[in-house]
């Protein structure tokens, strides 16, 4: 029997958490780009969608937690906030932006990953790291996500450790 005096307990508001390696990598990149960010978010607005998008989701939340009685009495919220309707429809279409603009920064990453580094004049990742970073299963399922978003690998692209 559901005991219905107490909430029930929130669905998890954001499907996906970082686990401890992946916070752990942001901390690194945020803090080894930390000077770069400010002019990127200034050339490139796109950049600060995901942030707006997680914002409106943010105030959603509270309001879908603040209309419920038993979450306002829990939580001792006070007032609802606005439904800001508007503000999710708006959010809902800039999602395909959101994914275009990450579908071609997967592209232009997987061409630098594949780029012949300076230092060693050897492809910067080898598949095999490549499909690590990425969490794919084998080098050949990292091959085939570079041929999709890059195209074909050449002699140019491939590295002079000869991994296609």
């Amino acid at each position: 029997m559901t005991n219905t005096d107490k909430p029930l307990c929130p669905v998890r508001p954001v499907p996906y958490v970082m686990d401890e390696d992946q916070a752990r990598l942001l901390a690194l990149l945020i803090e080894g780009y930390a000077d770069d960010l400010p002019q990127i978010r200034e050339r490139t607005p796109l950049a600060s969608i995901t942030a707006l998008l997680y914002a409106v989701h943010a105030h959603q939340t509270q309001r879908v937690f603040a209309c419920d009685p038993r979450w306002r009495e829990t939580l001792g919220i006070t007032e609802v906030p606005e439904d800001r309707a508007d503000d999710v429809a708006t959010a809902l279409a800039l999602l395909q932006v959101a994914r275009d603009d990450l579908e071609g920064l997967e592209g232009a990453l997987l061409l630098a990953a594949r780029t012949a580094s300076t230092r060693t004049g050897k492809a910067l990742l080898t598949f095999r790291q490549i499909a690590a970073a990425l969490g794919v299963e084998s080098e050949q399922a990292a091959q085939g996500r570079y041929r999709r978003k890059v195209g074909t690998p050449n002699a140019a692209s491939s590295g002079v450790d000869g991994t296609p």
